[in-house]
């Protein structure tokens, strides 16, 4: 398991290397300390830690720690705590404005700062998790608005089909860069093939700017499912999530194949049968959370609405 980062902002040598023994010992990888308010910002974009002790008076910088704090805020949403001497009311008010995940005091225990990290992350976590929800859900009431818009309006030039088409990519397109999916493909369960085990591609989208060969799905391509597992899964509702490590041999390897290392596939239904899936798709490793998931489960739903 991945060790939490914490990057330590202290100008006092003595108590930053005091503190990076401390992070150490409890657990959390010190990427860097830094002694300077100018180095901490421009380090906390390079590295990116989860997490970041920022002393307030910071000698010899052109802004303090508070400032540092907020600007590294507004650029990378890295949550800060305040390590300081400093305990009056000005400098907690100002504190207080940028919102920090944390404020204590020096001189501190291990078990405070132990305590005061693990309740910051937690916090931070559950806070970019309703954020993302929100940005996934934002995004597929403005395709669905802009669908049915169109679709009054009459638009969209062609076939009834042809405008369902150009619909359902345009709302795949939201959802997929709300995800930062590098891929979004709809399929569609073929019944005729595979003993009903098979599932061709019936849209799909792209992320603009895909350029290496193999990180997409092709189409129009085909899978057969191995297992009987999966169908039984979808077709009761339930998504498969995760590293593609973790699933069948023959499904692993049709999207190692193409670059993917991790999808989400959720079932789509028509006139209460399971009509097919939607997959999305990403080339580096990670794990879809619980926030995710249920946005995309709503976003399953209304498709499975259009297809109607």
């Amino acid at each position: 398991m991945k060790k939490n980062s914490v990057m330590v902002v202290e100008d006092e040598l003595i108590v930053a290397e005091s503190l990076r023994l401390s992070l150490i010992g409890m657990g959390y990888d010190v990427p860097e300390t830094v002694g300077s308010s100018d180095e901490a910002v421009e380090r906390a974009e390079v590295l990116r830690p989860d997490l970041i002790l920022m002393d307030i008076r910071l000698e010899g910088s052109k802004i303090d720690g508070i400032e540092a704090a907020r600007r590294i805020r507004s650029r990378c949403e890295i949550p800060v705590i305040f390590v300081t001497a400093f305990a009056d009311v000005q400098t907690l008010d100002r504190a207080k404005t940028i919102q920090p995940f944390g404020y204590i005091i020096k001189p501190f225990n291990e078990k405070e700062l132990w305590s005061a990290i693990e309740i910051a992350l937690y916090k931070h976590r559950a806070e970019m998790e309703m954020k993302k929800r929100d940005s996934i859900l934002f995004a597929i009431s403005f395709a669905v608005e802009w669908f049915i818009k169109n679709q009054k309006s009459g638009k969209n030039k062609g076939t009834e089909q042809g405008r369902l088409e150009a619909g359902i990519r345009e709302i795949l397109e939201h959802i997929g860069l709300a995800v930062n999916a590098n891929s979004v493909a709809i399929f569609r369960m073929q019944p005729d093939k595979e003993g009903n085990t098979g599932a061709k591609i019936q849209y799909l989208w792209v992320a603009p700017g895909t350029s290496r060969p193999g990180s997409v799905i092709p189409e129009p391509d085909y899978i057969t499912f191995t297992t009987a597992l999966w169908r039984s899964l979808l077709a009761t509702g339930n998504t498969i999530a995760g590293d593609i490590s973790k699933f069948p041999k023959a499904e692993r390897k049709f999207f190692a194949d193409r670059g993917i290392s991790s999808i989400a596939i959720l079932p789509l239904f028509r006139n209460e049968q399971l009509w097919g899936f939607v997959g999305f798709s990403n080339p580096e490793s990670r794990e879809w959370s619980e926030g995710e998931i249920e946005a995309l489960l709503i976003a399953g739903n209304i498709i499975g609405s259009l297809l109607e």
